[in-house]
């Protein structure tokens, strides 16, 4: 493992991922266990190589599956040498990474991005996203270390020890990696129930509201995300036109829910019977009796979009 780690620059913790969870490489076995590297294997971590340095995720690569990898391999201009090529490199037997090992990496990957938003080294936080995803799966990803940095970030912003640069360049980091899973995951399964996600008006962060989004959708529904800073009026409309069967609105900001609420509670009157509504974010610091006597409900920002339990989910 070694050799091809040092001409490829992956880690072996990597390429030992890549094997087992994505199935884009297929070594053999040689008599002592240890792995015998194709061609066709090198050509494909060359090809990822590429595409990874193009700005594309692990995650996404892995669509296009092995067969497709090595069909859009380049002929020429490999980032390996030919001689190397020429060897089907062994790699000494070694165990596969046990949950603690991954554990321990989820946690380093969460501490790098979180000093990389701090020092503000936007290739330092990519690299360590990157590697999370390469290691787990994409729902892992997110809920082990894309979510839990994000509201790390935002503590050290509250408490003056993170920028509002670099909190906006996490974000923003963030916020692409979402809507790319989001985008090229799987639809929502024909009939299911349409759910409208959104931000409150004048509410920026959106990764609270796309975690959610994907959260909803890998569970099947057609979500529709509206975006930051949606108007009441605009989502009242947007109910009117697709007359979804939930509508999740995040606030992060206390002031910003205080502002908004009586519009809101106007909304609820007029479309809670029809409509379930989800508010939910760091800005809901308490359940709001007017908003559950109109049949909203109150998702508290302590509670990761995992944690939703059944009952915040809509039924058919």
């Amino acid at each position: 493992m070694a050799s091809v780690s040092r001409m490829t620059g992956l880690s072996p913790a990597l390429l030992r991922a890549w094997e087992r969870r994505y199935r884009l490489l297929q070594p053999e076995r040689g008599p002592g266990g240890h792995r015998l590297y194709s061609e066709q294997d090198l050509q494909v971590l060359d090809r990822v190589k590429v595409l990874m340095a193009e700005g594309r995720s692990i995650g996404e690569i892995a669509l296009a599956g092995r067969k497709g990898l090595l069909g859009d391999a380049p002929t020429a201009g490999s980032t390996l040498s030919r001689s190397s090529r020429s060897l089907l490199w062994k790699q000494e037997q070694r165990p596969a990474s046990s949950a603690s090992t991954i554990g321990t990496e989820m946690l380093q990957c969460r501490q790098r991005i979180v000093s990389a938003a701090v020092a503000l080294d936007a290739g330092t936080l990519e690299a360590a996203l990157d590697h999370a995803f390469a290691l787990v799966s994409p729902e892992v990803a997110v809920y082990e270390v894309l979510e839990p940095s994000a509201r790390m970030i935002g503590e050290l912003w509250a408490q003056g020890r993170c920028s509002v640069a670099g909190e906006h360049l996490a974000s923003a980091v963030f916020v692409h990696r979402l809507q790319k899973l989001i985008d090229v995951g799987k639809p929502g399964t024909p009939g299911a129930a349409i759910v409208l996600c959104a931000c409150f008006p004048d509410e920026h962060h959106q990764v609270g509201a796309l975690v959610l989004s994907y959260h909803l959708s890998r569970h099947g529904f057609r979500v529709s995300y509206l975006g930051a800073a949606l108007p009441i009026e605009e989502l009242e409309r947007a109910c009117d036109l697709l007359s979804p069967k939930a509508v999740y609105l995040s606030v992060t900001r206390r002031e910003l829910y205080l502002i908004h609420r009586p519009r809101l509670l106007e909304l609820l009157e007029r479309k809670g019977r029809k409509i379930l509504f989800f508010v939910g974010g760091c800005g809901i610091e308490r359940e709001d009796p007017e908003v559950l006597k109109q049949g909203g409900r109150m998702w508290p920002g302590q509670r990761s979009a995992r944690e939703l339990s059944l009952d915040f989910l809509p039924r058919d």
